[in-house]
């Protein structure tokens, strides 16, 4: 019995260790590894508008051909394929030349207003502070409050920077993910000639589980994290100028893809913005907004969410809260962003090859 114990708890050493040692190799070559999930997931995205890409123009070869009277071969199959790819990723680029605006958009609209961020809420706490007397010598606090406004001004372009500069990351991930796109095909036609036909079958079927579960999920966030942008971004047209509420409401729609976090970061930075800019700038004056954003994110998030997660999403909320915390701690902002699908990929590996359900029963959680 004590050697059965012993082997049990050098086993579980042995696991920790080994995840500990994962967790560090993921963190130290982060920029390695997020490049490739990134890729990853935009391949399962795409793939099957690739797909169908690919199919519609051997489709149409097949016809030209027919009608001269020539033989459609095989070659051009592949062309067809190769086609799709290089279509899609126009459109990638073309998604992500969009999104490199909006950031740089917002970016130049916050620091534009830097006047009236200082003189709408930053006077006013360094206002309070002094009064009050609560915080020692007024000219120290004066000095204290400016800083930390300072700071905070250049924190956005600071964190913001590496996704406006960061062109080597995105050609490493159009690269990459034209390599996946391309390759996938390939390997399957390997593991079909290499494999037992139940082994392949069995493969394909794990593998189409976790796809579909992953882009099920993703696709299902993208509506709703549009209808959460659309309503805030209407909703703070009564109170901001069109393009501030474009931008806001834009903003909102890619923080809410980070779980329960995103929205909270976009609705503050929202509400802050609307006092620096509105008339009196204090939290009585927006209280509207407030109730607006509100209001769409509970309904989006309590309503509408629940329900069109209820097959895309096999992970609890304990599960999802754990895994944004761990891989932002890994990744960053990356990390958050990639949290839920990675797990959805590591739940549904368990559950197709792993015999512990206990493991499964903590992340449905």
């Amino acid at each position: 019995m004590a050697n059965g114990d012993g082997g049990r708890l050098f086993r579980m050493a042995i696991v920790l260790l080994g995840i500990v040692a994962a967790g560090m190799i993921l963190k130290n070559a982060s920029n390695v590894f997020v490049p490739l999930t990134v890729a990853f997931f935009i391949m399962l995205l795409l793939q099957p508008v690739s797909n169908r890409t690919a199919y519609l123009v051997d489709r149409t070869l097949y016809r030209i051909k027919g009608r001269f009277g020539r033989e459609h071969i095989s070659e051009e199959s592949r062309l067809a394929v190769i086609f799709s790819v290089v279509f899609v990723l126009l459109l990638f680029i073309v998604l992500s030349f969009g999104v490199y605006i909006l950031i740089r958009g917002q970016i130049d609209l916050i620091l534009g207003k830097s006047n009236e961020i200082m003189n709408n809420i930053v006077e006013p706490i360094k206002t309070w502070m002094v009064s009050s007397g609560l915080f020692g010598d007024s000219e120290a606090v004066s000095q204290y409050v400016n800083n930390m406004a300072e700071s905070a001004m250049s924190i956005l372009p600071n964190a913001a920077r590496p996704i406006i500069s960061g062109m080597f990351t995105f050609v490493m991930i159009l690269i990459l993910t034209t390599f996946l796109m391309v390759g996938r095909r390939r390997l399957e036609e390997k593991l079909s000639q290499n494999l037992e036909p139940d082994n392949f079958d069995r493969i394909m079927q794990i593998s189409s589980k976790m796809e579909n579960n992953v882009r099920k999920f993703i696709l299902t966030k993208l509506v709703t994290s549009s209808i959460t942008g659309l309503g805030i971004g209407m909703g703070l047209m009564l109170f901001l100028e069109a393009q501030d509420a474009i931008i806001w409401g834009s903003i909102c729609f890619i923080m809410n893809f980070i779980p329960i976090y995103g929205s909270l970061i976009a609705g503050a930075g929202a509400v802050l913005y609307t006092m620096a800019v509105y008339q009196e700038g204090s939290f009585l004056d927006v209280w509207p907004v407030i109730l607006i954003i509100v209001a769409v994110n509970m309904s989006v998030s309590n309503a509408l969410e629940p329900k069109l997660m209820q097959s895309s999403l096999p992970v609890g909320a304990v599960t999802v809260l754990t895994a944004v915390i761990l891989w932002a701690w890994l990744w960053g902002a990356w990390g958050m962003m990639l949290a839920v699908p990675i797990t959805i990929l590591m739940k549904v590996m368990l559950e197709e090859t792993c015999g512990k359900r206990w493991i499964i029963a903590i992340m449905e959680t």
